[in-house]
Parts: C-alpha cells; structure tokens; sequence
C-alpha cells in the first residue's frame, strides 16, 4: 500500500466547481469537491459526479490551483473529463487498463483521494461482489462492490489492486454499509476513449424487448417479448419467445446482463445473439446501430451527483426493459 502511494500520488488531484443558484430572487453559490487523477502528461483529468451546469472549475494540485475547462462528460455513467487550461508543464498521469479478469472476491483493494481539505491520502477494503443493479435499478454497465469506505470529496478517486494497476474510479459511497461502488477499468477506457477523442461517448442499441420467465431449476430465463419498430433487433430473425443465451462475449443471466452487453457493443459493429428457440441453439447476428434516444438525468445513472445512493426498493420480477 506505501508503494502505491509513493508511485501514483503524485497523479491525484482536487476537484472542485461552483455555480451560481438564484431561488426566490436569492442568489447563492454551490460548491462541490471531488477526487481526479491526471490520464495524460497534457492535463487531461477523469473525474467522477461533477457538479452540474458549474461555471468555474478549477484542481488543487500539490498547493497549486489551476483552472480547468470540461472536455466532456458521460451522462450514462456520470464521468467527466477536464484539462487543465494554458498547462505550461507536463504532469505525471495514470496508466489506465484493464485486469479485471485477476479480480477475485476477498481481493484487496487501494485507493487514493482527497477527502475534504485534506491532502491525498490512501484508503483500502476488499473486493466484495459483482453487481449490475441496486433495488430496482439497473446499472449501465457491471459494478464492483468493495467495502472502500468513500467520505466527501473521495467520489471519484482512482483504485488500484496490490500489484499497483488501476481497477476503477470512485463511483457511489453505500454510507449505511460501509462500502462503495467502483466503476471498473474496462468502462473507465471506453469512456475515456470516447471523451478524449470526441467529447462523447456512443453506446450501442439493440432494440429488443424482455422479461423474465421462471425456468425449471427456479431461477429465471431471458425470453425476447418484442423488438421496437426500425431497431437492429427488428431487422433481425429474432422472434418472440427466443431464449437469449448470450450476446457476444457475455452470458445472459438477467436482464442487467443485456444492459452490460450493450454498454460495450460499438456502432456499426455486428453482435452475436446466441438464442434458443424449439429445442434448437441458433446464432442470429445483428447490427448495432447508435443509441439516440437521450436518456433523462434521473433514468441514465444509478448515483446522485454528490455520490451517494438512493434507497433501495423492491424489484418487480415481470418488469421488462428495452435495450
């Protein structure tokens, strides 16, 4: 733990933004700080649960303040991405990939933030579980659910494993269990791709629609109800009533595993659904086109911007979802 903070400190940084607020003819102004850390030797920062609308932003780094401007940021997991403005030296930065595959629940997890005004400081726990929803809510992508305890200002704060190799960002504190939820590597790099590229990100979008049907071992079967008019789906050979198996790479469990698919499958690009239909195992290609539907601020991320997380409600196991 002492020689991840000795490597990878020197990449952290304070967020912070402010915006004006006028209530009642009142004016006051919002202040909100998180943790970042440098993913470029330019000054290209990732952060996470930024203050909305801000009108000044600005990193505190190493006793020095700079001015930063947003580059981008992805509503669909409430990250964003910063530069510093007129950077006039090279900054050391992250080296942001995947490991996933080496994580194993009980595995130990580090991170480094800036909780309020203190100065970056490590914190650890374990990693606990792999998550796609909370209550009746889906994820857009899976979660990793460590016992990181997260106070104000750490949302946003990079985590790494024993070896020193970065496993996510900050996302959401569960303050009543003492635990967090950490976006992994693997969505960090394609939304950072995304951003740094282009200032957005495009996910893809399959069109079909399911529920969920109690199969003979008591667990439940992902069955296609429907595909909406004009979609990839419906200009493919799935039917109602086809068991979805697997979609690319990833097995279909439940219906957050359609989700996750769909956060990874690019546009233009051809997926494999795996499905079975009469006994028989068919194989149905379809292409992926853009998601163009914008989703509302309260429909398109689980965590509010201060990165807590709502309470929890009761499931609905007939409820259906378009992906």
């Amino acid at each position: 733990m002492r020689d991840i903070y000795e490597n990878s400190s020197e990449c952290i940084v304070r967020v912070k933004a402010t915006r004006k607020d006028k209530v009642d003819e009142k004016v006051s102004r919002v202040l909100k700080m998180g943790s970042g850390f440098f993913v470029s030797k330019d000054g290209h920062i990732l952060t996470s649960g930024l203050l909305r609308n801000a009108d000044q932003i600005w990193i505190e780094y190493q006793q020095s303040f700079y001015l930063a401007q947003l580059i981008g940021h992805d509503h669909l997991c409430n990250l964003s991405m910063l530069k510093v403005v007129d950077a006039k030296k090279e900054f050391p930065f992250l080296s942001v990939s995947d490991h996933s595959e080496d994580l194993t629940p009980g595995s130990i997890l580090v991170g480094l933030s800036c909780a309020l005004e203190f100065k970056v400081g490590p914190t650890f726990g374990l990693y606990q579980s792999e998550e796609i929803s909370f209550g009746a809510s889906l994820f857009p992508t899976k979660m990793i659910r460590a016992s990181v305890t997260l106070g104000p200002g750490e949302i946003g704060a990079p985590i790494f494993d024993l070896h020193g190799r970065f496993v996510g960002i900050a996302h959401a504190a569960l303050s009543d269990l003492r635990s967090s939820f950490i976006l992994p590597a693997n969505a960090c790099l394609r939304i950072r791709d995304g951003l740094l590229l282009s200032g957005k990100v495009e996910y893809g979008w399959f069109g079909v629609t399911v529920s969920r049907k109690l199969n003979n071992q008591n667990s439940f079967d992902i069955i296609v109800e429907g595909t909406v008019h004009g979609s990839p789906a419906s200009k493919s050979s799935l039917k109602k009533g086809d068991h979805i198996q697997k979609i690319g790479s990833v097995v279909v469990r439940d219906r957050g595993d359609l989700a996750h698919a769909a956060f990874f499958a690019k546009p233009t690009t051809v997926v494999i659904f795996q499905v079975k239909r009469d006994e028989k195992v068919l194989s149905i290609p379809i292409k992926v086109e853009k998601r163009s539907v914008v989703m509302r601020d309260e429909e398109s991320q689980i965590a509010e911007v201060d990165g807590t997380v709502p309470g929890q409600q009761s499931e609905n196991p007939t409820s259906d979802t378009v992906r």
